[in-house]
């Protein structure tokens, strides 16, 4: 009888793992279905749109290798045809992340990144430098250097006038009053972001006490609402991971101190699934004129135009 009802039980706890591992594949696949194709990164200019001329592209990176040789700070450009359905913020903080602008500690990295279809501009910003290089300078810049020359037609001009000035801010040479744009829709942003993930720090406590599949349906959801401030601090691909990281997580907790119903010894199949898997590294050249990230990551904001 004792192992009739062992058996029951392990059936039951491997039907419940089912579930769980079915939903949390689901959740990963939706979370990255729109996931955008970040090319690699090999020189400071990358212009896969074709709109600059080879003459602009070399003086630029010409530019921004001196200004890193003097400061340490990485200034990348992207030009590309389509954002594939996603939103520029979130292509321009996938883009940062993966190519790891700035170098490490000090995030000291800049993205300027082009969107030709959707006539999109984004300047994204690592944290180490978002005292040098404001939201409200970013939005600045792009209104006032490059938007101008872009609905002339003239990149070449736009994108020169944005690297020059961005590098002129951070120097301190550029400062335009606060008063030039407005950020409330920025700040309440942020806001929400912290109060949203505030909510699923609740959730997830209550789902500590919740079983079966419905604690699972909980923590998800709390793993859910805490994705956003994920992406905040960690960028969009880190974010993800960590959500599903922390789904894992509680329910290895979970199953741990028996709230699954029992049966808390045979709880240990998680362990080490996530070991070794995503270790971090940075872009590493292959000669003299290779050029890569220095193991930098952004702060999740920025600014945004278009033209």
């Amino acid at each position: 009888m004792k192992f009739r009802m062992k058996s029951e039980k392990a059936e039951v706890l491997s039907n419940n793992m089912r579930h769980y591992l079915s939903f949390i594949f689901t959740l990963f696949y939706f979370s990255t279905l729109n996931a955008f194709p970040v090319p690699k990164l090999t020189r400071p200019v990358t212009d896969l749109a074709g709109i600059l001329s080879v003459e602009t592209v070399g003086s630029l990176e010409q530019i921004v290798r001196e200004h890193e040789k003097e400061t340490s700070n990485q200034i990348a450009v992207l030009t590309i045809n389509t954002l594939e359905g996603e939103t520029i913020s979130d292509v321009a903080i996938q883009v940062f992340d993966e190519w790891k602008l700035g170098q490490k500690g000090k995030n000291n990295g800049v993205l300027l990144l082009i969107a030709k279809e959707e006539r999109k501009i984004w300047i994204s910003v690592g944290r180490g430098l978002e005292g040098a290089l404001t939201d409200i300078q970013a939005k600045y810049i792009i209104q006032n250097e490059i938007r101008p020359n872009f609905k002339s037609g003239d990149f070449d001009t736009g994108v020169s006038r944005g690297v020059d000035t961005i590098i002129q801010t951070i120097k301190g040479e550029y400062t335009p009053s606060a008063s030039d744009v407005q950020t409330t829709k920025k700040i309440l942003s942020n806001k929400d972001t912290m109060a949203i993930g505030f909510n699923g720090l609740i959730i997830l406590f209550f789902s500590l006490f919740v079983s079966s599949v419905f604690g699972a349906i909980v923590t998800g959801l709390a793993s859910f609402l805490l994705y956003p401030v994920f992406v905040f601090f960690f960028g969009k691909t880190i974010g993800i991971f960590l959500a599903i990281l922390l789904f894992f997580l509680v329910l290895f907790f979970k199953s741990r101190v028996g709230t699954f119903g029992g049966g808390g010894s045979d709880g240990g199949g998680f362990g080490g699934f996530y070991s070794g898997g995503f270790g971090s590294g940075s872009w590493s050249g292959g000669g003299s004129d290779s050029w890569g990230g220095g193991g930098g990551d952004s702060a999740g904001g920025g600014s945004g135009g278009d033209w």
